[in-house]
């Protein structure tokens, strides 16, 4: 009986029920704000490693460094990408040295989200050479 007549108990429930669905609405009317610069970079760099590890298979990404093909090198990482992707690609020696004297690029960077992705890749001929591949990807607005 004397549960009954003790209201207190039964306010303070419904007001604890009220004060979550005041937080579960605000929850839910706030914008949910996404980072979408990293999950397109995060999506960059993977298709660039990709993409160096496919033209490393067999040693051909170091043949073609070893032997500076440049435009077959191009050709390559060109087909690999779509249209609406810019690329840059320098080919380093173990000192950091830039050795491709040709440009291997699809033209100018079209945004400020570029990611980059460092290879290592070793020639398996008798002259034995270590190379750093840097490709570089942004997707044209």
């Amino acid at each position: 009986m004397r549960l009954l007549e003790d209201k207190k108990g039964q306010i303070r429930m419904i007001e604890a029920f009220f004060a979550a669905m005041l937080l579960l609405s605000s929850l839910s009317v706030i914008p949910m704000v996404q980072d979408y610069s990293s999950d397109s970079t995060e999506n960059l760099s993977s298709t660039a490693h990709n993409i160096l590890v496919s033209l490393d298979s067999d040693g051909y990404l170091a043949g073609l460094i070893g032997n500076e093909s440049w435009i077959n090198l191009k050709s390559c990482v060109q087909s690999s990408l779509s249209p609406m992707m810019w690329f840059n690609l320098t080919v380093f020696d173990e000192n950091m040295t830039c050795i491709n004297d040709f440009p291997i690029t699809s033209g100018t960077a079209v945004n400020d989200r570029i990611a980059a992705v460092d290879y290592v890749c070793a020639s398996t001929s008798g002259n034995y050479a270590v190379y750093i591949v840097r490709l570089q990807l942004a997707e044209v607005d």
